[in-house]
This record gives C-alpha cells, structure tokens and sequence, in this order.
C-alpha cells in the first residue's frame, strides 16, 4: 500500500539527501561534541516514549480492530510516519546545527588561522630581533674582552713600573740616609777635630799669655828699681794687684768662683780631666759658682731639634743654648743640685731649685734623676722623674704620644704635661694651647707660655 504522505516524506528525504550527506559528515566532524550527545539522547527518549505510548494504545485498540486488517495497516502506517516525522524533525534540527558549528568552525579557524600567521610573523620578528642582540652581544663581548686584555696589559706595567719606582725610591733612600750618615760623621768628625784644636790653640795661647803677664810683670820691677837707683831717692813702689787670671783651665764653675773670679761669663772647664769645655758661669745668683746648661729668652734659636742636636748640643753661649745631654752626663757623675730661673710676662719671677740632680747616660736615653725640691715655683720636674729624653724624630715616652713633635721642643716627656722649658718661645704675652711653648704648670698654669727660662746646675761640696 501506497501512503501519499510517507512518499511526500520520502521524496523529501530524497531531495534533501546531499544535505543529509553533508550532515553526517559534519556530525562526524562534531562526533565528540557534547551538545550533539545530549540531544541525541533526548532524541531517544522522545522515541521511546512514543512508542511506549503506541503500544499503551495498539494495546487499548487491540480489541476493537483486531479482527479489521485493514484498520491494523493504517494504524502501523500513522505509526511510521509519526516516527519518520520525529526522525525528520530532528534531522533537520540536527542539520542546523552542524551548519551552525560548520560555520562558527569556519570562522573559528580563520581567527585561529589569522592569530597563527600574527604568531609565526611575531615569532619571527623575535628571532631577527634575538639574532641582531645576539649578534651584538657577542660583539660587545669581544670588544670587552679585549678591552680587558689591554686594561690588564696596562694595570701589568703600571704595577710593574710602581715597583721599580718603589725600589728606585728605596734604593735613593738608603743612599741618602747613608750619605746623610756619612755626612754627619765627617762634620762630628771635623767638630771634634776642630774643638780638640781650638783647646790646644786656647791652651798654648793661655801659656803664651802667662807667659807675657810675667814678663810684664817683671818689667815693671825691673823698671821700678832701675828708676830708684838713677833718682838716688826713696821711691815706694806698690806692687800693682795682679787682675783675677780668668785664663787657663778649671774643673768647674765653682772651682773658678773659689779662685776668686767674681764675674759672670763664658769659662774653659775640664770636668773629668778629657773634656774640656766652654761654659757660661753664674757667679752671682745663689752663692754663684752655676754652669748655665740652657737659656731661654727672645726666641732667637730654633729649639725644634732632633736627638744628635740636643746630644751635641746647639746654640749661642752667650744667648740662647742647650749645653748637650752627653756633656749633662758628665758633668753629673759627681752629686750636684739644679737649678731653675723662671719668668713670667709680668715679669713676675720664680725659682725652683733641686738638691740632688742627676742625667743618665746615652743606653739610658739621658734619663732625668731629681729630688728634694725647694723654692716658690712649684715642683714642676717631680712627675718627670725617672723619664727618658725624647725629640721629635726619637719619642722615648711610655705612651707613644710623641710630645717633642706636638710641643715642638724636646724634654723629658710622657703625657706632655707639668713642665717643658725646651717647647716653642711664643710672643703672645702668655697665651697657648694646652702644654705648648716654654711651659712650667706649677708657676702659671697648663696654657702658659713663659717670657724666660733658664738652668743651671753647680757640684755639691
């Protein structure tokens, strides 16, 4: 039997099957889809409950028309053709919505397409890009490395040419240190060669000079009685008074003040029977007899010495001076006193005197020995009892406070306090710093620099 409306559905089947071909490749495409999954399963729900429902009513109709054949096809054919109507509507469905994914597909991929291409240009800019930088880079890293390499090269020589510029300067050192060695040697050399010749010079002059004042004086009484005799009348004669003899050589000062020599001034002494000296002698301060050692009293000698100047001794003995510490040595070894005159801008004057005085020799850095002080200056010299002699280019203190170079004179230092008569002379009518310049605490205070100073040391007897 020929059911116009199924072969109206069938024909459409017919026509639309290119559709449908094309359709079911799009749905292999989308296969794993999951809307796809799910209105397909809707779909068989949909079936089965239609056919749920017919059997219900084939069941229902079952007793009325099974004995009508006619009616049993009709109803199989309304059946068929409401399942191929379910199938085509769904199909359809189905169509449209593989054209819908084929089309959002297409342009999916023409966007994943574009993006690509921006991709791949991009990648590519990149890569031109890393390979000029790379490019670069190991440029500049050559040019770098050879930069190094000369950098090196350079440091090399320049390290090399310090080094023979530090030897060459050393070696200049030491030949100047010698030279200077040598030097000082040849000038205490000719010192010691010139004063041993000024002494005998001084003593044969001294003899000659006896000599001439015996003879004079002979003369004189020669010529006395000769006169006495051609005049045959009485002629009392008055032996002139022979002068104090200030010539010839004495231990001490005090040896010439028990001689009779009166008058203060430049002697010859021989302390130790070796040495002879030229010396200025006190001989009205004090009972007199006093070996001035050091002077201090316009600033017109530099007393910024180093260790052999003040071992030697320097200075004008009738002004400023420092005798020497060798000779302060010698001429201690016997017990003597010391001491001090000291004055103020005011002119204000004070004296500190010490009844035992005693330098050591050059092992023991000249070290200062004084007790039992008197007079009205204040004991400025007790705290540096039992110091070493320090100057500025030898720093004997305890502490390493190399006082000689700061208070610009040299002095039995440790913590450059309580007295210094060697420091700087200021002309500032007493102001100084603290311990700087001719100094004496006890008298005017730490920041005190006096007008004069002097020292003088005489043999106990």
């Amino acid at each position: 039997m020929d059911n116009p409306l199924y072969r109206e559905n069938f024909d459409s089947e017919e026509n639309d099957g290119n559709n449908t071909v094309e359709s079911i490749t799009m749905f292999d495409r989308v296969f794993k889809k999951e809307t796809f999954w799910t209105k397909y399963r809707s779909f068989l729900c949909a079936v089965g409950k239609k056919q749920n429902d017919g059997n219900v009513q084939s069941r229902v109709g079952a007793n009325k028309h099974e004995e009508n054949p006619i009616f049993r096809v009709i109803e199989e054919v309304n059946k068929t053709k409401e399942d191929f109507m379910v199938i085509h509507d769904m199909r359809k469905e189905l169509t449209n919505y593989l054209t819908d994914i084929r089309n959002t597909s297409r342009k999916e991929l023409l966007i994943l397409e574009t993006s690509f291409n921006a991709t791949m240009q991009l990648l590519n800019d990149i890569r031109q890009k890393s390979e000029q930088e790379l490019s670069t880079m190991i440029e500049t890293r050559k040019q770098m490395s050879e930069l190094n390499t000369e950098l090196r090269n350079r440091s090399y020589a320049a390290h090399l040419s310090m080094i023979e510029s530090r030897n060459q300067m050393s070696e200049f050192r030491t030949e100047m240190r010698n030279r200077s060695l040598n030097e000082e040697r040849v000038i205490q050399q000719w010192r010691n060669e010139s004063q041993k010749h000024y002494q005998e010079f001084r003593r044969k002059s001294q003899k000659d000079l006896m000599s001439f004042q015996n003879m004079r004086y002979d003369i004189l009484k020669v010529l006395a009685a000769t006169d006495m005799c051609f005049r045959n009348e009485t002629f009392n004669m008055t032996e002139p008074t022979q002068p104090t003899d200030t010539s010839g050589t004495m231990r001490d000062c005090l040896a010439w003040k028990q001689n009779g020599s009166l008058t203060d001034g430049v002697y010859s002494i021989s302390p130790d029977d070796t040495t002879i000296l030229e010396v200025y002698c006190d001989m009205t301060t004090d009972g007199g007899g006093w070996i001035v050692f050091q002077r201090r009293y316009d600033g017109s000698e530099n007393f910024l010495r180093g260790w052999h100047s003040y071992e030697d001794g320097f200075g004008d003995i009738n002004g400023e001076f420092w005798i020497g510490n060798k000779y302060l040595h010698i001429l201690t070894q016997v017990p003597t006193e010391l001491r001090i005159d000291l004055m103020a801008w005011d002119n204000d004057k004070r004296y500190a005197k010490y009844s035992t005085f005693v330098i050591g020799d050059a092992e023991s850095k000249y070290t200062l020995s004084v007790d039992r002080f008197s007079g009205d200056a204040g004991d400025g010299l007790d705290y540096h009892h039992g110091l070493k002699f320090s100057t500025f280019d030898q720093d004997n203190t305890k502490t390493g406070t190399k006082c000689a170079a700061k208070n610009k004179g040299a002095w039995w230092y440790d913590n450059c306090s309580f007295s210094s008569l060697n420091g700087e002379y200021l002309k500032t009518n007493g102001r100084a710093d603290q311990n700087m310049g001719i100094n004496w605490e006890k008298f005017k205070g730490d920041h005190y620099s006096l007008k004069s100073a002097s020292m003088m040391l005489r043999r106990k007897t």
